[in-house]
């Protein structure tokens, strides 16, 4: 077995233990290491949706203002070397394989586990180490799940960011939203300022924790807020700062004008603890800022959309940008969706932008199965299924009745990887 290989063959293999969260294991690693998490400052980024995208702006930003900004994000729609870079540089594989085989011959060689080491363990102590060594200036860190609980609840952040809170993995967070922003705002740290987009009863629970904390709590539409003056085009009220004519051009959507105030707000915080960032580094960095595979156009006319959409809180963000950048078209609509996510929520919202729905599973063990979605939707017409992601594509693209159609790829993040590597083999004849 070559080298690379038997990394993935390590790495990968990790997952058959699943999703098991507490923190006693990664604190074990963390401390074989030399406890790296202790070495570099931090944003700690946890909530439902939009934390990829509000990660990709503020790197994004302090990557403009000079700064050497690690950045941690899950799960990798192609490669590994996504889910840990410094500036736009991914991580090499070289560093994957010494720290992913430093951390697995400490492992094998330790006794202090209670239970298997899983797969964000490793990856999340990979990306720590991996940050320490290479100094950076501050690191971006996204929670994989929930929050109290999650492998990344191990850092003492400079700023806590919560972006939004809807209902979701239930099974592991609770059955209401009250029960999931508890998760969620677990992670706020004594004296540490707390960033949200929450609302409502969410933000109640936040705002209580942060009191708990003496931590003082920054919320959008009460602390700071933002006017939309064109689709791609905001203004920026801030905490104290106020930023005018911000342009989106890389990476555009209703819901991006939430997530780059957020970012702001953190970048606010951050000034004050001492971070240099001018306002031509704030502009600059707004529109140069990008993030694969949301509201990504693959194909101008006819469009050709991919939405990384995963639950029933990100589709209504996505409803609003059909709504606002294509109000009289219909998709030809493939959707990818994952078990524990409310899927006839999903296609209920969708169904007024939808000419047909073309049900598809991913490679991830908990995707709904070909014969789930049969079963979910029996009967019922305007209904295709498909047995791969590939398959799926290509029948669109060719096919006289679909190829000249508008056409969504949305679901799944897993699934959206897979989408992009095909696509990205044929791109050249979609252009």
């Amino acid at each position: 077995m070559n080298k690379e290989k038997e990394l993935y063959s390590y790495l990968y293999g990790l997952e058959k233990y699943g999703i098991i969260l507490g923190l006693d294991n990664i604190k074990i690693i963390l401390s074989m290491l030399g406890n790296p998490e202790k070495k570099f400052p931090s944003v700690h980024v946890v909530g439902t949706n939009g934390k990829g995208s509000t990660t990709a702006f503020l790197t994004s930003i302090l990557s403009r203002a000079g700064y050497r900004v690690g950045r941690y994000t899950s799960p990798h729609l192609i490669k590994f070397s996504e889910r840990i870079t410094i500036g736009n540089r991914e991580i090499a594989e070289k560093d994957i394989s010494r720290i992913a085989f430093m951390i697995r011959d400490k492992i094998a060689n330790s006794a202090e586990r209670k239970r298997p080491y899983t797969f964000f363990e490793v990856t999340t102590a990979l990306a720590f180490q991996y940050f320490a060594e290479k100094n950076v200036d501050i690191a971006i860190i996204e929670a994989g799940l929930g929050g109290r609980l999650d492998a990344t609840n191990v850092l003492t952040p400079l700023v806590t960011v919560i972006t939004n809170v809807g209902l979701e993995h239930k099974e592991f967070l609770g059955n209401t939203i009250e029960a999931i922003a508890y998760e969620k705002a677990s992670v706020i740290k004594p004296g540490t300022p707390v960033v949200t987009a929450a609302e409502d009863e969410a933000l109640a629970v936040i705002d209580k924790f942060g009191k708990d904390a003496k931590s003082r709590v920054f919320a959008l539409n009460r602390d700071f807020r933002y006017n939309s003056t064109k689709v791609t085009e905001f203004d920026y009220f801030g905490i104290a700062r106020k930023f005018e004519k911000l342009k989106l051009k890389k990476l555009v959507g209703l819901n991006q004008f939430e997530n780059a105030s957020v970012a702001l707000a953190v970048i606010e915080n951050l000034i004050q603890k001492g971070y240099c960032v001018t306002e031509a580094d704030i502009k600059t960095g707004i529109k140069d800022a990008k993030w694969e595979g949301r509201f990504e156009y693959v194909r101008k006319a006819p469009p050709f959309i991919i939405d990384g959409a995963h639950n029933p809180h990100g589709v209504q963000s996505l409803v609003k940008n059909l709504s606002t950048f294509h109000p009289d078209e219909r998709f030809v609509i493939i959707l990818n969706v994952l078990k524990d996510k409310d899927i006839c929520e999903m296609v209920n919202s969708l169904k007024p932008f939808a000419e047909l729905f073309a049900f598809v599973p991913n490679k991830n063990e908990r995707s709904h199965t070909v014969d789930d979605y049969k079963r979910i939707f029996s009967g019922k017409d305007k209904f295709l299924y498909f047995s791969d992601i590939q398959k799926s594509i290509e029948y669109m693209l060719t096919s006289k009745k679909y190829s000249k159609k508008p056409i969504l790829f949305t679901g799944s993040l897993y699934g959206v990887g897979e989408a992009k590597e095909y696509l990205k083999k044929i791109n050249k004849k979609l252009c």
